[in-house]
């Protein structure tokens, strides 16, 4: 089972993403999360659903996603989990009722020719794509006003 993720114009398929069950739910380690997209439902975009990015023992990202529709429980576990950790992030508005928890000084590169951010990793550069534009667009804009004087792109 695969879960949509959209931008506006045009659907993406993560084949690595890995569907957040009450089995592998213990292996997420929220400590090493960089990256985590919670949509209510009623929110736009990726409504229901969770993103997490993961930066991997192996200097990889890892893309962890679960839909309130899919599987409430899961859902309903994440939420708590991020609720937590929540001192280990800075929590950013998506817009519309989308909410974006990044890791406190992970340092993300914006990419508004991609519409995406860039972890910097220590061997490479991964890249982070919110579930759709309007997320991206939304944080950016958050970021700016709670940050006015530092250039992030």
């Amino acid at each position: 089972m695969k879960v949509y993720r959209g931008t506006l114009e045009k659907p993406i398929v993560f084949p690595e993403s890995v569907i957040i069950t009450a089995e592998n739910l213990n292996s997420i380690n929220f400590d090493k999360v960089i990256y985590c997209e919670i949509s209510p439902m009623g929110a736009m975009g990726n409504e229901g659903g969770i993103l997490i990015y993961v930066l991997s023992d192996e200097d990889n990202l890892i893309t962890y996603e679960t839909n309130t529709s899919i599987d409430k429980q899961s859902y309903e576990a994440v939420l708590e989990q991020i609720n937590q950790t929540a001192d280990l992030f800075v929590n950013y508005s998506g817009g519309f009722g989308n909410y974006v928890y990044i890791k406190k000084n992970a340092q993300l590169e914006i990419d508004k020719k991609y519409t995406c951010f860039w972890y910097h990793s220590q061997n490479t550069k991964l890249r982070i794509d919110s579930s759709v534009q309007g997320v991206f667009l939304s944080v950016v804009a958050d970021m700016t006003d709670q940050n006015p004087n530092k250039d992030h792109e």
